[in-house]
């Protein structure tokens, strides 16, 4: 079902994937690799047939929480519908909270619509690889209680898309293991 592009198009998402990792090579900082990170989250989208605005978006999602990049110079060199995308999926670092951060993220990427809710479940999806279980019990109930929240905010909007099907069932699976860990449920 992987989507194939024009050759303008390609040479786009080629142009964002270079942009990804000279940015990050200058300013980035994240523990997890983000260059490596950003280009599954792109590729889960590339397989269910994302277009080539939510893919560039999707390599480049990571840009403004962990580097000196702006909405502004997304913008300028990938255009507003992109540059919208990228800011929609991307938490605001003024909110100090971590759980507010992401629900205000949440609630933003709702509003701005299925593609980012797409963006966003693919980052999830990706993200929930990560998920380390048996080392601190709160930061365990917070990941899985992050992830409930996404899947109800984004549950009406994204209900038959299937990347959104595969986190719900992640989702139950670290569930179970969380549950089965702890010896009772959440």
């Amino acid at each position: 079902m992987a989507t194939k592009y024009t050759k303008d198009e390609n040479e786009i998402i080629e142009k964002a994937i270079l942009f990804l990792v000279t940015e990050y090579e200058k300013t980035g900082s994240n523990e997890k690799p983000v260059i490596f990170h950003s280009l599954r989250v792109a590729c889960k989208l590339v397989e269910v047939g994302a277009s080539a605005t939510i893919v560039t978006a999707a390599i480049l999602h990571d840009l403004i929480e962990d580097t000196n990049v702006d909405f502004e110079r997304i913008k300028n060199i990938f255009g507003s519908d992109v540059a919208k995308l990228v800011d929609a999926v991307s938490f605001k670092p003024n909110i100090v909270d971590k759980e507010e951060r992401y629900k205000e993220m949440f609630e933003r990427t709702k509003n701005a619509g299925t593609d980012a809710l797409k963006i966003k479940c693919a980052d999830i999806l990706d993200n929930s690889s990560y998920y380390s279980f048996g080392l601190d019990q709160e930061h365990e109930k917070r990941l899985i209680n992050k992830l409930k929240y996404f899947l109800f905010i984004a549950e009406p909007q994204l209900d038959d898309f299937p990347l959104f099907q595969l986190l719900n069932e992640r989702y139950q699976t670290l569930l179970t293991q969380f549950n089965n860990d702890n010896k009772k449920p959440i």
